[in-house]
């Protein structure tokens, strides 16, 4: 498996790149996937001066590189979206299953619009997301969970040197 490392350095410059991209459409608030959605998030909501932040829990991988068979919701979102343009944010759209899964029941809710958001896209993604930075076929190891990757490949001895 292939691994690409991002910094706290590099997070930051992808998110303000980020919201140069999505400025235009003007969202009245911003969802994070949880987990990895929830930094990029936070530093969009802080750099596009969107106060209404929300997070929505979605769990997927199981382990690095190990998906479980359906996304399930971890955390409720709690917010009225109705009428609201909303960008959901997440920090790679690698499947895209879990993207597709929140954006659905989001728009239960009857927002105005949805628009997503990542840092990174891979191309065999079934949901390319609207606005993104880089496009990789590795497997990203962002800084908020580089202890949690390291862990759990060393579990893996096909991996181990």
């Amino acid at each position: 498996m292939k691994l690409l490392r991002i910094s706290w350095n590099a997070v930051t410059k992808y998110c303000e790149e980020l919201a140069e991209k999505t400025s235009p459409f003007r969202p009245d608030m911003i969802i994070g996937i949880s987990r990895g959605g929830i930094v990029p998030a936070r530093i969009l909501s802080d750099v596009l001066g969107i106060k209404k932040l929300g997070i929505i829990g979605v769990a997927f991988y199981r382990k690095a590189g190990k998906k479980g068979m359906e996304p399930e919701i971890t955390q409720h979102l709690d917010m009225e979206i109705a009428g609201k343009r909303v960008l959901l944010v997440d920090d790679v759209s690698d499947t895209g299953n879990s993207l597709v899964f929140v954006k659905r029941r989001l728009e239960k809710k009857r927002p105005k619009e949805v628009k997503t958001a990542t840092l990174h896209y891979k191309p065999h993604s079934v949901l390319k997301p609207d606005y993104f930075i880089g496009t990789t076929e590795a497997w990203i190891v962002y800084p908020w969970e580089r202890h949690e990757v390291e862990r759990e490949l060393k579990e893996q001895p096909i991996l181990q040197n």
